[in-house]
């Protein structure tokens, strides 16, 4: 996994890749975007705006000069959004282990 930091039009994103296609000597191509790949419980207003600009996008070519920071990630597994069960006891009540 990489996380590819870089300026578009004035404006600065952060993109987490699968894959990335460096063989292009003026432009850096990031392919497999993971667009749910979250660091913390924090919702980010900036994450928010970078999933809606490249929602559609299967693969984003960007020159060069523009790429400020490229970080290789430790592969860790998608957050699974679904919450646990919880189980209301009555007061003195053990919960079976």
């Amino acid at each position: 996994m990489y996380k590819v930091h870089f300026r578009l039009r004035e404006e600065e994103y952060q993109l987490v890749a699968e894959s990335l296609d460096l063989s292009h000597p003026y432009f850096v191509s990031i392919k497999d975007m993971q667009l749910d790949y979250e660091e913390g419980l924090v919702l980010n207003p900036h994450l928010e705006n970078t999933k809606k600009r490249f929602a559609d996008v299967s693969s984003i070519m960007i020159p060069l000069q523009n790429v400020q920071l490229i970080e290789t990630l430790v592969d860790r597994p998608k957050k699974n959004r679904e919450s646990n069960n919880f189980v209301v006891l009555p007061a003195g009540e053990k919960a079976d282990e």
